[in-house]
């Protein structure tokens, strides 16, 4: 099975040089943003900027605090996330019970997940360890409708019992990781090829990622900004000019933006504005003579 390494992060691992951790084979960041409804990661922004600057796939983590309601918590992580648009499902982190009862953790788990599919359009993805679930969460079929983030530091991963299959696999609580402030850095597999976590990342699903697969786009004004994400936001990170071609890889953003390369966008149209690209088919394989 293929796998590509990415990483997750909190305050723990202090500041983090992205860079490094892009050097060093790490493909996505998970980004610990918030807990319950009164904690904000203070190392959140600073992290998910850093992560998008470097090129790595971003996502952000919201550890559930059962004694507090679904709608007050989301409330809570979308705040924090403002207007950032997270390139893969957004995450809630499973594993506290905090003297609840498992019938109410459950129903705080499943309200979670609703108002996160309500705003983002999308599944979440779910967090957890076996020990935790199967303690703790009421068993239903519906879990299986969400992909899994497995925590086992085991050689093949325990899954819960309501899955058969894993996502992400957190195989290490304890790596080592070139740019991270501490010594111990959670390590993580997802279940794929690059190509598999390019098509599965971001607002489009694979179907319209792969849609988009063979096209290319020519600049027709005289220089375009290359941006590190999807909006006005990112990092400028360097210029196309007229008359140059790209390969379409990823549509996505509140406008529409193109992903040129990983950690590379740029704006294919804004608000009602003209395009600044053209839109070219997959070129015809070149008959052998």
């Amino acid at each position: 099975m293929e796998r590509v390494s990415g990483i997750d992060v909190s305050r723990w691992q202090g500041v983090v040089q992205w860079e490094q951790v892009a050097a060093a084979g790490h493909r996505y960041a998970i980004v610990r943003a918030t807990i319950g409804d009164s904690y904000t990661d203070p190392r959140f922004f600073a992290n998910w900027d850093g992560a998008r600057d470097a090129g790595l796939l971003v996502s952000a983590y919201h550890v559930i605090a059962p004694k507090v309601s679904a709608e007050v918590q989301m409330a809570a992580f979308f705040n924090v996330l403002d207007d950032r648009i997270s390139d893969l499902p957004l995450v809630v982190d499973v594993e506290r019970d905090d003297g609840v009862e498992p019938a109410t953790i459950t129903q705080c788990v499943r309200d979670c997940l609703r108002e996160i599919e309500v705003r983002e359009a999308r599944r979440p993805i779910i967090y957890t360890a076996r020990w935790y679930w199967n303690r703790f969460i009421q068993s239903s079929k519906e879990w299986q409708a969400y992909d899994l983030w497995v925590a086992s530091y085991t050689s093949e991963p325990l899954l819960p019992r309501d899955w058969n299959t894993w996502r992400f696999w957190q195989y290490s609580q304890s790596g080592t990781v070139p740019g991270s402030g501490s010594k111990a850095t959670d390590l993580n597999w997802f279940s794929g090829t690059y190509d598999d976590l390019l098509a599965y990342a971001g607002t489009a699903p694979a179907a319209r990622a792969a849609a988009v697969s063979g096209w290319r786009m020519q600049v027709v004004i005289p220089k375009l900004n290359v941006r590190s994400g999807p909006g006005l936001t990112y990092k400028d990170v360097g210029d196309l000019h007229e008359g140059d071609m790209v390969e379409v890889r990823r549509l996505a953003g509140k406008d529409v933006w193109v992903q040129i390369e990983p950690g590379r966008w740029v704006a294919y149209a804004l608000k009602d504005e003209s395009p600044y690209m053209v839109l070219l088919p997959p070129e015809e394989p070149k008959s052998a003579v």
